[in-house]
């Protein structure tokens, strides 16, 4: 082998390396950084919420100081939200929001997104895990169950949100008939970890059969 060629093949080797422990080091700390990425945009989109008023009384903006009050307020209803006088006074606010034009359909909608929040006869959105044979027979995709649609000719739709692999922000929707969706056995939980994680964070099982909605 000519001196060229050494130099040849030592740089693939080189590069080789480099490129194998990069994708090591890539599988190794991905889920690090995507937890410290969502933190971050946790923590940017809650200090941004009252930092205008914050910075209407004190006349500039203080870093984190949203972000505290917040979750202050969050542990502190959380706190009294077992309380009979708390659920009363929850119940009055929550019908006086409700009643307000624009404000009423936006906060009824991004309720029923929280899981466990509609009613239980009659729940779904994030808390009906389901799958569907997508993108082919034989391959299936999890998903969830947001809401029926009848299409006037006596078939039954099942709209479907499938997130993306590893931020479930981001997916699609597509309505497939009921005969075809079948219901997981998985909690809502459960279904976000497996798709956050790629399937790394998996039950080892799942039990799936037809769906059953009321009429």
């Amino acid at each position: 082998m000519t001196a060229r060629e050494q130099r040849v093949s030592f740089r693939r080797r080189l590069g080789g390396g480099i490129a194998k422990r990069l994708g090591r080091g890539t599988i190794l700390l991905f889920p690090l950084l995507l937890t410290l990425w969502l933190l971050k945009f946790a923590f940017d989109t809650l200090d941004g919420l009252l930092q205008p008023a914050i910075s209407a009384v004190l006349g500039r903006e203080l870093t984190g100081l949203s972000f505290g009050i917040i979750v202050v307020a969050l542990v502190v209803v959380g706190a009294f939200a077992s309380t009979a006088v708390f659920r009363w006074a929850g119940r009055v606010i929550e019908r006086g929001i409700i009643s307000t034009p624009g404000i009423g359909s936006i906060y009824g909608t991004a309720k029923k997104l929280i899981p466990g929040s509609g009613p239980s006869e009659a729940s779904m959105g994030f808390d009906t895990v389901v799958r569907v044979e997508y993108p082919r027979r034989g391959a299936w995709t999890v998903g969830f169950l947001m809401s029926i649609l009848d299409d006037g000719q006596g078939v039954r739709y099942g709209v479907v949100y499938m997130p993306s692999t590893p931020m479930p922000q981001s997916g699609w929707l597509i309505q497939v008939p009921l005969s075809e969706i079948q219901a997981v056995d998985w909690s809502s939980s459960m279904a976000m970890q497996y798709i956050v994680s790629a399937g790394v964070t998996c039950p080892g099982t799942i039990r799936a059969g037809q769906m059953k909605m009321p009429s």
